[in-house]
């Protein structure tokens, strides 16, 4: 009998490891810094993300525990591997600074996450947006590579 509660105990254990732990070559670092000699912490990885909708820019988590970390960051790094891939600037809509760069926005509104060129969004002045262009345009093949990773791993909706 022991030895029989051991062995299921022992199998228990080895799938709650094997879920935690990622297929996923995708890694989210975060900083309170934008600076890349700041100290990273592994905010999540790939498998932490359920779904990326690239018309709307919603990132969908698998789980609750995710975006709450994010409330204590600044900024998100993503890695593909050891090759960095961008820096985006956490934001939600109580800010009231402006951002012509990458933001992972948090919608109060709807409580959802979403990738965007600055913040905030609505913004349509000749300066900010062709500043956010040019960025877009300098990320744009690390950006394809985030993308070919999110289709690899079956998380991309168009």
């Amino acid at each position: 009998m022991l030895i029989a509660t051991f062995t299921l105990f022992a199998c228990v254990a080895c799938n709650l490891l094997t879920d935690v732990q990622s297929d996923s070559k995708l890694t989210f670092n975060a900083t309170t810094s934008s600076k890349t000699s700041q100290k990273d912490t592994v905010l999540f990885t790939g498998s932490a993300i359920k779904s990326f909708n690239d018309s709307t820019g919603e990132i969908v988590f698998a789980d609750t525990l995710t975006p709450k970390k994010l409330n204590s960051f600044h900024w998100i790094k993503c890695y593909l591997g050891t090759d960095s891939l961008f820096t985006a600037k956490l934001t939600s809509d109580i800010m009231s600074s402006i951002v012509n760069d990458l933001v992972l926005n948090h919608n109060l509104h709807d409580g959802k996450y979403y990738f965007e060129d600055g913040y905030p969004d609505w913004i349509d002045n000749l300066g900010a947006t062709s500043l956010r262009a040019q960025n877009k345009q300098k990320r744009a093949d690390t950006w394809a590579k985030f993308i070919a990773q999110l289709k690899l791993e079956g998380k991309y909706k168009k």
